[in-house]
């Protein structure tokens, strides 16, 4: 089979497992806690394979990962904390998100780096 057919049955396959586990978050009670844990997760995940190429690094990074993270809905939620003028709480989950998806971005980095070499 050609390689461009592994490469979209492996990213289908990852984006089928990351919406199921997206799904599973948001049923997360708590407000905008899904969303954070979805981001977080996807962040790190998506650090620790970007040293690894190939058909792993499609199916889990562009695919888990990139169906995992929920960008869209973080702006969603940020825009109803400006709608109710929310502000303390708008800055706390923007900066918290903001920063603490780089740190899980790099702890991914970084955890790649050692499994991969």
């Amino acid at each position: 089979m050609p390689l461009l057919i592994w490469t979209t049955v492996a990213i289908f396959a990852g984006a089928f497992a990351g919406g199921v586990s997206r799904w599973a978050l948001a049923r997360i009670p708590a407000p905008r806690v899904g969303t954070w844990a979805a981001n977080m997760v996807a962040c790190s995940i998506l650090g620790f394979v970007s040293g690894h190429g190939g058909l792993v690094a499609m199916a889990i990074g562009t695919g888990f990962a990139g169906a995992l993270s929920t960008w869209s809905t973080l702006a969603k939620e940020l825009g109803q904390l400006i709608r109710d003028r929310n502000w303390s709480e708008l800055v706390r989950y923007a900066l918290a998100t903001a920063v603490l998806s780089l740190v899980a971005a790099g702890f991914g980095l970084r955890w790649g780096a050692l499994a991969f070499g």
